[in-house]
């Protein structure tokens, strides 16, 4: 994996995790981009560049995590909505291999363009979350909708801040909970992905040392851009441009898929 290549990977990672357009689905079409058959360094390059995300998530949230520790209603309610994953990932496994196979690729990019601009056009009434508390169905109907993420075109951000949305809570709480929620999930999905490598022998350090490198560090660097421009979002139309974007994605992925690879 040449220069360009790590840095190029690193700087869609970076910026795909945290705009809701589906990091799995970029990573997939950039690799099927650059022709990278070596299943084994891909995985690793992968897990560093997550990394990368990751860590900046957890520096550019590090109060709110704080405040969560400290508080163990809000800690419940992260647990809550992290329930839906297991199933999904452990009992519906060949389901979801199923439909992680590169052929649904555009049709569940149409889908999350679909998603984002149905909320970017219903005004939904916020409710105060300090005239309401959050309740547990709440943040199970989110969880739910990140469960669904685990299929590679489906933006985990894209469909918990959506479905946050259309429960009522306010566009930016929305993003900070939904951002939150990435980190345990990140961080479980690498844990589990990186065992389940190690017991099949599949992880090598075939790369250059500088390639994974400029992997994390474009990732890291990019995502802090990244995330600090999420979270500027202050009204659920400026969603429109996301869905925009994925579906012409949708459309190029479709053709370069079908005719063009």
């Amino acid at each position: 994996m040449i220069f360009f290549e790590s840095l190029f990977l690193g700087i869609v990672q970076g910026i795909s995790e945290f705009f809701p357009v589906s990091s799995s689905a970029h990573l997939k079409l950039a690799k099927l981009f650059f022709k990278s058959d070596s299943i084994n360094d891909l995985y690793l390059f992968d897990l560093i560049c997550h990394l990368g995300t990751l860590i900046a998530s957890i520096i550019f949230l590090r109060k709110e995590i704080a405040a969560i520790f400290k508080d163990k209603k809000k800690a419940l309610l992260f647990v809550f909505a992290l329930l839906p994953l297991f199933p999904f990932y452990f009992f519906l496994k060949p389901l979801r291999e199923f439909f992680s196979q590169t052929y649904f690729l555009p049709f569940f990019l149409l889908f999350t363009a679909l998603v984002l601009f149905v909320s970017s056009k219903i005004k939904i009434k916020e409710i105060d979350p300090l005239t309401h508390k959050r309740k547990i169905k709440d943040v199970l109907f989110v969880g739910l909708m990140q469960a669904f993420a685990l299929i590679p075109g489906i933006s985990r951000s894209a469909f918990t801040i959506s479905s946050a949305y259309f429960r009522g809570w306010k566009i930016q709480e929305a993003i900070r909970f939904s951002f939150l929620l990435a980190i345990p999930t990140i961080l479980g999905g690498s844990f589990l992905e990186s065992f389940k490598h190690l017991l099949k022998k599949e992880v090598s350090l075939n790369l250059p040392i500088s390639s994974y490198v400029i992997g994390f560090l474009a990732s890291f660097f990019v995502g802090i851009f990244a995330i600090r421009y999420i979270f500027s979002i202050d009204t659920h139309k400026k969603l429109r441009p996301f869905a925009i974007y994925l579906f012409c994605l949708a459309i190029f992925s479709f053709i370069f898929l079908n005719v063009i690879n």
